[in-house]
């Protein structure tokens, strides 16, 4: 109901997570990037290249979304944060199907703030002096499922569709100012099929196609119209589940998935050199074309026996998978100049400063495993009191990590329970403590394993166009700049959680709730870069080992701290309405954002200093959505949303501790300034036409009504014009139309 009647934006089932307390963004209790995981059907919808969402699928084939961001139970694993958790629609008895289209472009939305003002709190620009960007968004879809043979075989298929253009802006001097378009699209393509052989066995089979296009990406500013490249991801996906029920008293799940995932970056001149001036950027980008393919092989078995007041529950998980492809790291190479002029053959200062070139490997090949036992049981000792033990083990085995498989933190025992004081199973006291261990992310390895079989050389004063001749004014000086290195720390421990939460819930009358929860999480062994060859602070230029560069190495010594109160009030649908209202007062702290962190500076305390709020740390949350039936088959639905300052770096704009690396702290620790808040109200009205089997509605949703300026992206350099000014402002008022038909 909520993904069908509230105003979200592009149908995304991933947004709704923002209605759970506790969720930050795409993160919560102050993890770092890639600390959750994603479940369709009970398989992984997970790259573990960097632990993100693989595919999407269509919005109106899901049944259920869920979000888990505390206490889940022992069978799940590879998150120390949440767990969003999804299960698809399912044919039935009766033929049922939808057809949904949705549309939006500029001439009904608002524009961006920096479009009409010349700069933060500036004057309103004349009309004459801005036009709205233009752009066309079209959303589109269908499902349809039925009875192949009544109570025995069910299909169901969806498919949703996504044509959507804007236009991107080249400001380089050194080119025509123009605009280029810069299209998105996908399609997704879901079909299932279910098969009851028995009352005690149940089969299904979910076949998923996601294939999303960027095209002309990368072009924008000084970037221009030649850097433009394109980005595909092809994902195939059939997963097969077989529920089967041996006795009355226990059920065995099995499930299997092959998932196919295909990342691509064509780019328009592939042969061409990468070329950096300062005021314009040409050719390609210094990595691309890449391509990445993934395939995962996963298997799950859960067995339950369902003994007096006992529910035990034991399995296990098992993911292969292989990750391999190419990237084109300084192929053909990269010319770096110090001035705009023209390139003069027969003059010297038109000549680039250095080239950059991989005279090594650009392929790679990296498995991965994934594994997971556990054991769990929910014990009713007493009619009023329920108790939770589990333990899971988690091995983790990925090329060019040395994870110890021996440490004692591969084990997540957890302890919940839950409490009706009263006795009327209207009160819930709930509880619990345990650890939760994420799987490493792929594309550690991939760094440090791929740079290492680089070999990456530097040219000074080299020729131009063609590097490989000599310089007719100076001769060229090969391997002047060190390159940097990268490793990963031997005996590194998976990164975890060890979380306590207390709380409860009350229902006040029927169908309305109250519910408060305490969090604690303190997150450990999380990856961050640390570099053992740096430049000594004061020095400017010296080394301990002034024979090499930078010396890169994936540590395990990240850590957060996440302290939380969690206030949900909700009243289910009924009597033609429903509410939900979740606030979070919160105190994120960590030192890490994500598995490439590294520190501002190369002092003593650097590390200390950088353990600060995270970049999504914000005191207060609070989301409010509802649903209400109107006369004449008209309904209103809601989405508020809001969020207090979110925290900002003041820094240096120069090195002033003079170790090489400028942006040196302005204040003692990490993001001590706050920056601006954030709310919006996104509204939908709709009327519904009801004819026999068929059901019309018509609607328009409003995003941001209020059109609220939701600043941020603080320009941070201190004792610079415009320190301390946002430089982004969000979306403004934007209104889409749609219409969809049930039958």
């Amino acid at each position: 109901t909520k993904i069908e009647d509230l105003p979200i934006l592009d149908r995304n089932f991933g947004s709704l997570a923002l209605m759970k307390a506790g969720v930050q963004g795409t993160r919560s209790n102050a993890q770092p990037g890639g600390s959750e995981e994603i479940i369709v059907d009970g398989v992984s919808d997970e790259w573990v290249g960097r632990n993100t969402q693989r595919s999407s699928i269509p919005a109106d084939a899901i049944q259920e979304f869920r979000v888990m961001t505390n206490q889940y139970q022992a069978e799940f694993g590879n998150a120390s944060g949440m767990i969003w958790s999804a299960i698809t629609r399912s044919g039935t008895n009766e033929f049922r199907g939808r057809t949904s289209f949705f549309y939006r472009d500029e001439a009904f939305d608002d524009v961006n703030y920096f479009v009409n003002h010349k700069q933060y709190k500036g004057d309103e620009l004349p009309k004459d002096q801005w036009k709205k960007p233009p752009y066309s968004h079209y959303l589109f879809g269908g499902i349809l499922g039925g009875p192949i043979k009544k109570d025995k075989a069910h299909f169901f298929l969806a498919y949703d569709g996504l044509r959507h253009a804007e236009y991107a802006t080249i400001t380089s001097p050194l080119v025509q100012k123009e605009e280029i378009e810069v299209g998105y699209d996908y399609n997704q393509v879901l079909a299932k099929l279910n098969y009851q052989l028995s009352e005690k066995n149940l089969f299904s089979l979910r076949y998923t196609l996601d294939y999303p296009k960027y095209t002309n990406l990368g072009a924008s500013g000084l970037y221009t119209k030649e850097m433009a490249y394109d980005a595909t991801r092809t994902v195939h996906e059939l997963q097969g589940n077989w529920t089967f029920y041996p006795s009355d008293n226990t059920m065995n799940e099995f499930r299997t998935l092959y998932s196919s995932c295909i990342y691509d970056y064509p780019v328009h001149n592939p042969g061409a050199y990468t070329i950096n001036r300062p005021s314009g950027f040409f050719g390609k980008y210094q990595n691309l074309p890449q391509k990445t393919d993934e395939k995962r092989y996963q298997f799950i078995d859960n067995f339950s026996l369902f003994l007096g007041n006992h529910n035990i529950k034991f399995g296990f998980d098992y993911s292969r998978i292989k990750l391999d492809g190419y990237v084109d790291q300084y192929i053909p190479g990269t010319f770096i100049f110090t001035t705009d002029k023209p390139f003069n053959a027969a003059d010297f200062s038109t000549y680039p400063l250095m080239f950059i070139y991989n005279a090594g490997i650009r392929d790679f090949d990296f498995p991965y495993t994934e594994a997971g036992f556990f054991a769990q049981d929910s014990w009713r000792i007493h009619r009023r009191l329920t108790l939770n033990f589990g333990l899971r083990w988690n091995y983790y085995y990925c090329k060019d990590i040395d994870i110890r498989h021996s440490d004692l933190r591969h084990l997540n025992p957890r302890f919940g329970f839950s409490w009706d004081p009263i006795g009327d199973g209207k009160t819930s006291i709930r509880g619990g403590v345990g650890t939760f261990s994420q799987n490493p992310q792929l594309n550690i390895g991939l760094i440090a394993g791929l740079m290492t079989l680089m070999d990456i050389r530097t040219i000074l004063f080299p020729n131009y166009p063609d590097p490989k001749k000599p310089n007719p004014f100076f001769p060229p000086i090969p391997g002047v700049i060190t390159v940097d290195q990268y490793a990963t720390e031997p005996n590194i421990a998976p990164p975890y959680t060890v979380q306590t939460t207390l709380g409860g819930e009350r229902e006040i009358v029927t169908d309305f709730s109250l519910g408060a929860d305490l969090v604690w999480a303190k997150g450990s062994c999380f990856t961050r870069l640390e570099n053992f060859n740096p430049i000594i602070p004061g020095t400017s230029t010296k080394r301990k080992d002034p024979t090499k560069g930078n010396r890169w190495t994936f540590t395990d010594n990240g850590r957060s701290d996440y302290k939380a109160i969690y206030l949900t009030l909700t009243k289910r649908f009924s009597h033609g309405w429903a509410l939900d209202v979740s606030y979070t007062l919160s105190k994120s702290k960590a030192d890490v954002e994500t598995e490439q962190t590294s520190a501002w500076g190369y002092d003593p305390d650097a590390w200390d200093r950088a353990y600060g709020p995270t970049n999504n740390d914000a005191r207060h949350r609070m989301l409010v959505s509802g649903i209400v039936n109107l006369p004449f088959g008209f309904q209103l639905s809601g989405l508020f949303y809001y969020r207090s300052k979110t925290p900002w770096n003041a820094v240096y704009p120069t090195d002033i501790n003079k170790d090489s690396l400028s942006l040196d702290y302005y204040d003692k620790y990490r993001n001590s300034r706050r920056g601006f808040d954030e709310y919006y109200l996104n509204l939908r009205i709709s009327k519904y036409v009801t004819i026999d089997r068929f059901r019309f509605q018509i609607f328009a949703e409003g995003y941001n009504i209020t059109n609220k300026v939701n600043f941020d992206s603080v320009y941070n350099r201190y004792g610079m014009t415009n320190f301390g000014n946002p430089t982004v402002a969000g979306a403004p008022r934007q209104i889409q139309f749609g219409a969809r038909l049930d039958f």
